[in-house]
């Protein structure tokens, strides 16, 4: 399991960093139950989170994810990813760091079925001047 884990980990952040909307997409489940600060409200479906990836590319064009560990549940495929985020946000030019953890549900397929990301939400909206 933990090859696999890792393997999914090392795509997941690939497909981030890559801004490839498509390819975090394949790695969701249509019936993907979405989490993220920055929404008003949880997503649901792949569709969802291709159209979430598209935005941030274009509001951190040079955005950044980069791994800082994970951890994999044994009792069933689970992972929380520990990552550092870095971009600069489009509109002002404001520089944008911060710390996060995404916990992500796989099932049998292999597939993000369900997302949670966690991460200070106040702290990245006062660095780009909204806070």
């Amino acid at each position: 399991m933990a090859t696999m884990i890792e393997d999914f980990c090392d795509r997941w952040e690939k497909a981030w960093n890559a801004r490839d909307a498509d390819a975090v997409a394949a790695l969701c489940a249509e019936d993907l139950v979405y989490d993220e600060p920055a929404l008003a409200e949880t997503a649901h479906g792949s569709d969802a989170l291709r159209r979430f990836v598209t935005h941030m590319a274009r509001a951190y064009p040079d955005f950044a994810f980069t791994r800082v560990g994970y951890y994999a549940e044994i009792a069933r495929p689970a992972v929380v990813v520990a990552w550092h985020f870095t971009g600069t946000f489009a509109r002002t030019g404001q520089r944008v760091e911060f710390h996060g953890d995404d916990r992500l549900e796989l099932g049998e397929d292999g597939l993000v079925h369900a997302y949670r990301c966690l991460y200070d939400n106040k702290l990245v909206l006062s660095q780009i001047g909204r806070g």
